[in-house]
């Protein structure tokens, strides 16, 4: 499928992995007229969405060998999971459980040449020394729901998936595949972040300062690649974010991620629908739930990320007037400049903090404004747990951490 040379890198993305993930072995389609339409559902608003109504379709219904009902008796099924990876894949150890999916890990003996070495989990074989296993996750999404016909659910898990592996970026998680296991359940095969998730890593570990904003800076780093491609994740808090084996933070979880604007739109339009969890929800939502802006949205959620990073709790039950302490924010201490969380912070870093904790989501900083601010320019992030400064930062869990803490972890 020819780019127009004004397309936007997501646009260009977002076509070559229709291309690639519509056509599949025997006969290599995801079902005719519908498999083309599968990004339209992005979120509850997606149908709409300015960038997803300009993507062509990647299956031509004009055939002239076969008659129609050839033709769909010939469409296949998208790849099958113990096809492409084997039946060991049903051994593999549960990580992670929730309400829409089960994660659990696959270990390979070699990496499969579509997958990037480089993006996988190496470990060490028990039985064979010298021996490495590449490992990656697969999360398995649960049934439809009661309220959602099939179509809807084919739609939303195809377009997670193709938005992830649209926006590529070291701080974001990586998605390598899209299949579908022996019970007939969607399936994403992505990287496999063993250095546990934020929440789990707050739980267990006292974080210096320097190790916060280092976590702080790279969520920022790979939200602010996600808005410049037009994408609002629309539910960052510390479950959905996930830290690599080198202690690189990475953001994850795309099921209520929108698209909210294209290289065609001159502006972002508003998103729809309540999602995410209310104590990351931005005070709009409370007022005016049905249209907002969800990148202001991100922006707030980063805020109370921040707090949580440093205080280990959330600021607000609610940002709206039925939380008292909400009510002394607004209406006492953010004019006054006298909040007691920021109170320990420096003038570079209050400018920042209040500017993303702002109320009005017109006048609130965005991400840009807060990684071009003079705090966050000085702040270094680490590489492989050492910064140029020499400092050592453990911001990750280890190998041996797992076992140690109990507690499964994604």
């Amino acid at each position: 499928m020819p780019s127009s040379p004004s397309e936007s890198p997501l646009l260009t993305e977002m076509k070559r992995i229709l291309s690639n993930y519509s056509f599949t072995r025997r006969q290599r389609s995801w079902g005719g007229k519908s498999g083309a339409s599968f990004i339209s559902g992005t979120s509850s608003t997606a149908a709409t969405s300015p960038l997803s109504s300009r993507i062509p379709s990647a299956i031509s219904t004009s055939s002239t060998s076969l008659d129609q009902n050839n033709i769909n008796n010939k469409m296949a099924e998208p790849l099958q999971l113990q096809d492409r990876y084997g039946s060991d894949y049903r051994r593999g150890k549960i990580i992670g459980q929730g309400a829409t999916a089960v994660i659990q890990l696959l270990e390979m003996p070699a990496c499969p040449e579509w997958i990037p070495l480089e993006k996988t989990y190496q470990r060490r074989s028990r039985k064979k020394k010298n021996k490495t296993k590449t490992v990656v996750a697969i999360k398995a999404f649960r049934k439809q729901d009661r309220n959602e016909t099939e179509r809807e659910y084919q739609k939303r898990m195809t377009s997670e998936f193709c938005i992830s592996k649209a926006i590529r970026h070291p701080h974001i998680v990586e998605m390598f595949d899209l299949v579908k296991d022996h019970k007939n359940r969607w399936c994403t095969v992505m990287e496999y972040c063993s250095g546990g998730d934020l929440f789990t890593v707050l739980s267990h570990f006292d974080l210096k300062d320097s190790e916060i904003d280092c976590l702080f800076k790279q969520l920022l780093l790979g939200l602010d690649h996600m808005h410049q491609c037009g994408v609002a994740h629309r539910d960052i808090k510390p479950e959905n974010l996930v830290m690599s084996v080198d202690g690189v933070l990475k953001i994850t979880d795309f099921g209520v991620a929108d698209v909210v604007q294209s290289c065609f739109d001159k502006t972002a339009r508003t998103s729809q629908g309540k999602c995410g969890s209310e104590p990351y929800w931005s005070p709009e939502l409370f007022s005016t739930p049905s249209e907002y802006d969800g990148k202001a949205l991100d922006v707030w959620s980063v805020a109370v990320t921040w707090h949580c990073l440093t205080y280990r709790q959330i600021p607000f039950l609610q940002a709206n007037r039925g939380d008292p302490k909400y009510c002394d924010y607004v209406s006492f201490q953010r004019p006054q400049r006298s909040w007691l969380p920021l109170s320990n912070c420096t003038d570079e870093e209050k400018e920042c903090l209040y500017g993303i904790f702002d109320p009005d989501p017109s006048t609130r900083w965005t991400i840009r404004q807060c990684l071009e601010s003079s705090w966050l320019r000085s702040v270094e992030v680490c590489e492989k747990g050492k910064t140029n400064s020499w400092d050592t930062h453990k911001h990750h869990l280890k190998d041996g951490d797992h076992k140690k803490l109990g507690k499964k972890v994604v």
